[in-house]
């Protein structure tokens, strides 16, 4: 397994918590407006980011899936 593909799982890892950690964060107690919106703002970008790892893993995936071939 390449180093590249490590480093993307354990970057698409930490995004994962990092959204669980703001969603848990929205499920609490009464924010503030700016609280809410800031957790707002980061789960949706990085639920972005998570679709963009996704994707390059997969198109590393398929390199390997080829290469062996």
């Amino acid at each position: 397994m390449s180093s590249q593909y490590k480093s993307l799982i354990e970057a698409r890892n930490q995004w994962q918590r990092d959204i669980k950690m703001y969603k848990d964060f929205l499920r609490g107690e009464t924010k503030t407006f700016e609280g809410r919106y800031g957790a707002e703002e980061y789960i949706s970008m990085a639920e972005n980011r998570l679709k963009d790892i996704n994707l390059k893993l997969k198109e590393i995936e398929l390199e390997s899936l080829t290469d062996a071939l």
